[in-house]
């Protein structure tokens, strides 16, 4: 950077010497020793010059170089010419008005999400109500509008998760926790649908003691057997559980439609729904991404295995009891 900002200086330098060495020439009276003393005595200035002239610039230039962020500049030095003083001040000037907008921009994001968990729990209460209206109904009338019901609370729970996403770190509690428990909860919910769609579950749980969060694993775990229910119609789910080198795996085997190999390494993306499928309307593509966020929080290893029109199996792998689950876990 240094030897193209001075090009310029370099280009008058050679001409001004090239300048005396052809007085010299084409002036007789000039002495030719002279000429060289004059050529040398400036090239030793120049050279002086560059040198003292690139230490004092170079330390603001790998300064600049190394920037990553506006906010990079605050531990800056101000430069020690006139030039990189204004260069300081104004990237300083921008990192403020920078500063600012996020600041703004984070106060409308946090007003917006507010609003939309206020949103959120404001819908809890009506849809409350109508499931207790629809077990008051016929089993073959309310059966369609519970599984719609069903439905539509899923989606709900989805965005107030994702809410919660950012913060979850503050809102952990590590204890034991029994499977059993959390698959039964899980299985209560999409009764209804089970029924309609004539899906049994086939659970063989060899170990099910885990130490984790209660809360967040039973919506991973929510999320998994309703994507299985959801893509899968008169047949068993297969849930298991065995300990491998001391972790627990749980793996969640549904036969439905499948994933295609294509899609296996994107399920978890966040809006990911599917490269063939694109008429289902049911699938929000965020259940798998939020699912995915939790379990690496958990330390929880979240991963899927398919082949397109036969099976699906999702696998947890939870983490060894440690000392710090013996501190933790109450």
């Amino acid at each position: 950077m240094y030897w193209k900002e001075n090009l310029p200086v370099f280009i008058l330098f050679f001409l001004f010497n090239i300048s005396i060495l052809l007085i010299g020439l084409l002036d007789n009276g000039i002495p030719d020793v002279s000429v060289i003393y004059i050529f040398f005595f400036n090239f030793i200035i120049f050279i002086v010059y560059i040198i003292w002239d690139q230490t004092r610039k170079r330390k603001f230039y790998m300064e600049i170089k190394n920037l990553e962020t506006l906010n990079d500049i605050v531990g800056m030095s101000k430069g020690n010419t006139p030039v990189q003083s204004r260069i300081y001040e104004k990237l300083d000037e921008l990192r403020v008005t920078h500063q600012r907008q996020l600041d703004e921009e984070s106060s409308k994001t946090k007003e917006n999400l507010d609003e939309l968990t206020r949103f959120i729990h404001d819908m809890k209460m009506p849809m409350t109500t109508m499931k207790l209206m629809l077990d008051d109904l016929p089993e073959t009338e309310g059966e369609k509008l519970v599984g719609e019901w069903t439905r539509l609370n899923g989606m709900l729970n989805e965005v107030l998760y994702l809410k919660r996403l950012p913060n979850i770190k503050n809102d952990l509690y590590i204890e034991s926790l029994d499977l059993n428990i959390v698959l039964n909860t899980s299985i209560r919910k999409l009764k209804e649908i089970c029924i309609r769609k004539r899906i049994g579950f086939d659970i063989d749980l060899q170990e099910s003691v885990v130490y984790t969060d209660m809360k967040w694993c039973q919506f991973i775990i929510d999320q998994l057997i309703t994507n299985s229910v959801k893509y899968s119609e008169d047949n068993d789910i297969v849930i298991r559980s065995s300990m491998e080198n001391g972790f627990m795996h749980l793996t969640i085997t549904d036969y439905g439609r499948g994933i295609e190999q294509r899609d296996l390494d994107r399920i978890f993306e966040a809006g990911f729904t599917s490269t063939g499928d694109h008429q289902d309307e049911q699938s929000t593509g965020m259940g798998l991404f939020i699912a995915k966020n939790v379990a690496e929080t958990l330390n929880i290893k979240l991963f899927a295995d398919s082949v397109y029109t036969e099976y699906t199996t999702m696998t947890l792998v939870f983490n060894k009891e440690n000392r710090f689950t013996n501190i933790t876990a109450r």
